[in-house]
């Protein structure tokens, strides 16, 4: 155990990119945790109903800024995060980048489609009503966590992501970063504004969205280390007998 240890030791100071990859990883994982946490206790409390009084008084003042203008930017931009949309962009990016990168491909659409399970899952276990506030919309499922939060998040962070990884020229892909961020925050600003989520969902919805997405992403890189580790133990064991 102690000899495995040291192996895993020695292979992470063995070069820059097992050093990047053990750094990722950590990063990965210290993220994923304190996201988790910070779910736990958004659940906790809305479990006990603590969060009614200040989810309202946010509704309220986000509510006083409607106005005809502003009520239809809002439900064009609810439509970005919304299930036929993202079904859509979800299917053409697939079929995009499974010609040349099929391992992308297949992480792409794991993250995406699990992510929509695990938001279902949560909202049949938390059973969570909408609010009846004056909301501009309909919607018949249940409240918490919001699915557009974790949806867009997950779908406009991966596919960043992807293009980041891929695309060489770096300005775009911070450009195309930026952008997506503020789209994801400007979707879960329309769900409060429309009056179909208290804004406990939407956080937790986002941490939803951080904690699969990094957790994924960790297991990803994970798998790329261990590879990569045996292939080192291999080249070790293959230079000692040489030397013997």
């Amino acid at each position: 155990m102690g000899r495995k240890i040291k192996n895993i030791f020695d292979f992470t100071r063995s070069s820059g990119t097992t050093k990047i990859l053990t750094l990722e990883i950590a990063l990965g994982g210290l993220i994923t945790f304190s996201t988790l946490l910070l779910f736990a206790k958004i659940a906790d409390r809305i479990l006990d109903r603590d969060t009614i009084a200040l989810d309202n008084t946010i509704i309220q003042v986000i509510y006083s800024l409607r106005n005809p203008a502003l009520t239809a930017a809002m439900k064009i931009i609810t439509f970005f995060g919304g299930e036929i949309f993202l079904a859509a962009a979800i299917l053409t990016t697939i079929l995009i980048i499974i010609r040349k990168h099929k391992g992308d491909a297949f992480i792409f659409s794991f993250i995406l489609f699990s992510g929509v399970v695990l938001n279902i899952f949560l909202k049949d276990v938390f059973q969570r009503p909408r609010p009846d506030l004056s909301p501009l919309i309909h919607e018949s499922s249940y409240s918490f966590p919001s699915g557009h939060s974790i949806n867009s998040f997950i779908f406009y962070t991966a596919l960043s992501y992807f293009i980041f990884r891929k695309v060489k020229n770096k300005k775009l892909s911070y450009l195309l970063i930026a952008a997506s961020t503020i789209l994801i925050l400007l979707i879960g600003l329309s769900r409060v504004y429309l009056g179909v989520h208290y804004p406990s969902d939407v956080v937790a919805g986002y941490a939803e969205g951080v904690i699969w997405f990094a957790s994924i992403l960790v297991f990803e890189k994970a798998l790329i280390f261990f590879r990569l580790m045996r292939q080192y133990e291999t080249q070790k064991s293959y230079d000692i007998n040489l030397e013997s």
